[in-house]
């Protein structure tokens, strides 16, 4: 029962400041003006390129539409996991605003373990991160039907719907953890901006896979937001890319899902999606479990 109002409370801190919403979905808003600037168009004419170089004889106008289609599920499936860090971080950061105003004092001294306080944020965070990504995409694929575009099948469906409850789960633990080593709203104001900016990098949006020095994208390798977009992307463009791609060489297709960071590859390895859902889902258990220790060990003082 205490785990489901301090639930309740944070989703509606959260749903009642606008300004909270607003700057937790600033970076999806950043990448959105990006791509409708220069970046879409960038992405779609490599695609319409590699056709018109490898493909053989084409339908200009067909592979033009299909590199639109593609660059735009690939758009959205990386929003998504945008969305999974970005809400999620702000939903934990009420955390650090409680212990500013010494609400979380006032909690701890109550008879409750703290791992339920502890709980109360990330289910929260995982709460509101499905709905704000589910609504996303929602209104994401409603662009691409208006677009002329083919919705996802149900398989795809499916596996979209899984992924966002994985990387939401992943992400709320990662944002909780980290939060832990902030104190004050001012601090955690500069974290979000550093987060906020990073995490377009880290998911391969900006800059595709292929267009990072390779030591970066060693480092990228290693971290889960990665991987968790591998899987978004895959799961938006498996259909998509069978059609833009008709006809064309084997090695074509895998090199541009490699370039894109589509899929992950460690040497000459594909790294398989089994293995990135239990890194992802492992990597999140052993966040909360720490968090929680730090929680447990924490000295908060009563003022």
């Amino acid at each position: 029962m205490t785990l489901c109002r301090l639930v309740k409370r944070n989703i509606l801190v959260y749903s009642r400041n606008r300004s909270t919403i607003f700057f937790s979905l600033l970076s999806t808003i950043i990448i959105i003006a990006l791509m409708a600037m220069f970046l879409g168009q960038s992405n779609t004419d490599n695609v319409v390129n590699l056709l018109n170089q490898y493909g053989g004889v084409r339908d200009a106008a067909a592979d033009r539409n299909n590199a639109e289609q593609l660059v735009l599920l690939w758009t959205l499936a990386g929003i998504l996991v945008v969305n999974s860090v970005t809400i999620t971080l702000s939903m934990v950061g009420f955390m650090v605003s409680d212990e500013e105003y010494n609400k979380l004092s006032s909690f701890y001294v109550s008879p409750v373990n703290r791992g339920v306080f502890v709980l109360g944020y990330i289910v929260a965070a995982i709460v509101m991160g499905i709905a704000m990504c589910c609504l996303t995409l929602i209104f994401g694929e409603l662009f691409v039907w208006y677009t002329g575009g083919e919705l996802l099948n149900g398989g795809q469906l499916l596996r979209v719907l899984l992924f966002i409850v994985l990387n939401v789960f992943m992400s709320s633990s990662l944002m909780f953890f980290i939060t832990n080593f902030v104190h004050s709203t001012s601090a955690f104001s500069g974290l979000s901006t550093i987060i906020g900016t990073l995490v377009g990098f880290l998911a391969a949006i900006y800059l595709p896979m292929g267009a990072l020095p390779a030591k970066v994208q060693t480092v990228v390798k290693s971290l889960p937001l990665l991987h968790g977009s591998a899987l978004m992307r895959e799961a938006f463009t498996e259909e998509i890319l069978k059609t833009t791609f008709q006809n064309c060489p084997g090695e074509l297709l895998k090199g541009f899902k490699d370039y894109m960071g589509i899929t992950v590859r460690m040497g000459e390895h594909l790294v398989s999606s089994q293995f990135q859902v239990a890194f992802l889902f492992i990597s999140g258990i052993i966040l909360i479990i720490i968090s929680a220790f730090i929680q447990r060990k924490r000295n908060t003082v009563i003022r």
